[in-house]
């Protein structure tokens, strides 16, 4: 029951580690994992795992957002971004497999420390594959933003932030939606609509609609 959740983002490390085949990015996917162990042992020891629900759309996305995203994903790549002496590019290279490497060890934590509806389907198989999208929409965001700043295109440099920051948001939305019983096949709907995104994403980029030539 709990395979999927926990092989899923290792395989795509793997996968993507074997396609990469870039040594250089080693460090930065140990940096993901010793960040990980650092930050579920300090909630391990230090902060109560369970928590008691209210039933508030916002208090719940806020709740979410900075604890499961926006803390892990700013605090962990600020740090990383300021702390790295190498150039942008890599920088931005190292975005997705840092999360990665990351969430393959917080996001079980999270799940497994929570036992709210351990046992549906959303936490076992949804949440781990929206996870996975906002992993690699930031990635994809990261590596667009860089180009179109560098180019000079504002307007695209401001669609692919506002598209990184909606796959930042939208995975707190759906389990607000979730923990508040929300109708369930919206909610799958809605993860279906949201994963369905990323490779159009990758199609639109790919042919130059969401982005622009290099110079």
């Amino acid at each position: 029951m709990y395979l999927f959740m926990f092989l899923l983002l290792p395989l795509i490390l793997a996968a993507w580690c074997f396609y990469k085949k870039d040594s250089h990015l080693i460090p930065v996917i140990f940096t993901g994992l010793v960040a990980a162990v650092l930050v579920c042992g300090f909630k391990a020891f230090f902060l109560y795992s369970h928590r008691i629900i209210p039933y508030s759309f916002e208090s719940n996305v806020i709740f979410l957002l900075v604890r499961q995203t926006l803390i892990p994903v700013v605090l962990l790549y600020g740090i990383f971004f300021a702390w790295s002496k190498d150039e942008i590019s890599y920088k931005v290279e190292a975005l997705f497999p840092l999360l990665l490497s990351f969430y393959m060890l917080y996001l079980p934590y999270t799940i497994i420390s929570t036992s709210e509806g351990l046992y549906t389907t959303f936490p076992l198989f949804v949440k781990p594959v929206i996870f996975m999208v906002m992993i690699f929409s930031l990635g994809l965001g990261a590596k667009h933003i860089e180009k179109t700043v560098r180019n000079k295109k504002i307007l695209f440099t401001v669609i692919w932030i506002c598209i990184s920051l909606v796959s930042l948001v939208v995975p707190s939305l759906l389990e607000t939606m979730y923990i508040l019983d929300v109708n369930y096949l919206l909610v799958l709907i809605l993860s279906a609509l949201y994963s369905g995104a990323l490779p159009v994403l990758f199609i639109l980029s790919r042919f130059g609609v969401l982005t622009v030539n290099e110079k």
